[in-house]
């Protein structure tokens, strides 16, 4: 299955690099058509995702309306903790609300990391299947003179880090999961794990992926912040 989505992967962003070399008749000096290809690729990919985003968005609207009858059950059953996990799932069942519907989205980007990952260790394989022509393009993206290494400055890692972090916390923010234990804990874990996980991931990788990962996190951290207005908005509504 990886295999195949790495092939899909990399036949669309060689589709992208050919489109650009024949658009336009020159090459940036600062950054190359393989460093745009890379980010032009992870937005169109995170736009496709996109309706995941909002099948979230609806459970996390869910869960906002179904607030009020958790926090009775809350005060009802304080001291029964068993008895209260079990209406609570009852609760969400007869609601059809699925309390990992927000880990979605972070497992998709996982695969296609992981996908991603495969292009870059075995581009030949994957995107560019003339070795000589990929060794002989550019592959500069400002600071950096190849993409295809790793980015010994620790820039682009600290970035990966960073955008994590912003795009976990902004996740954890949102009005949906205030007051759900569950989801809170879940949230802070992974506020906490995802930012140094991807960074000493990404310290490993080809500078390529690791632009993919804080390109795709620059666009999710606009949706989440959208997302949370969203969500605000209709709780303020609710409680009106």
């Amino acid at each position: 299955m990886l295999s195949g989505i790495s092939k899909l992967l990399g036949s669309f962003l060689k589709f992208i690099y050919d489109f650009m070399v024949q658009a336009f008749p020159n090459e940036p000096e600062s950054i190359s058509f393989f460093a745009l290809s890379i980010i032009i690729a992870t937005v169109i990919i995170r736009v496709a995702v996109l309706p995941v985003n909002i099948s979230m968005m609806k459970n996390q609207k869910k869960m906002a309306e179904l607030q009020p009858e958790i926090e009775k059950l809350q005060r009802k059953y304080k001291n029964d903790p068993q008895t209260l996990a079990v209406k609570q799932q009852k609760l969400y069942k007869e609601a059809n609300y699925n309390i990992f519907a927000g880990c979605l989205p972070m497992i998709i980007q996982m695969v296609v990391l992981i996908a991603f990952y495969r292009v870059f260790l075995e581009p030949a394989k994957y995107a560019f299947t003339d070795k000589a022509f990929f060794e002989s393009i550019n592959k500069n993206f400002f600071y950096l003179k190849n993409l295809e290494f790793k980015d010994t400055t620790m820039i682009l890692p600290a970035m990966a880090g960073i955008t994590t972090f912003i795009t976990s916390y902004l996740s954890s923010k949102n009005p949906a999961n205030q007051g759900n234990q569950q989801a809170n804990s879940m949230m802070k874990s992974m506020t906490i794990m995802m930012p140094l996980l991807i960074f000493w991931m990404s310290r490993n990788f080809q500078a390529g992926l690791a632009l993919y990962w804080v390109v795709g996190n620059i666009v999710s951290i606009i949706q989440q912040l959208i997302t949370n207005a969203i969500i605000a908005k209709d709780v303020s509504e609710e409680v009106k």
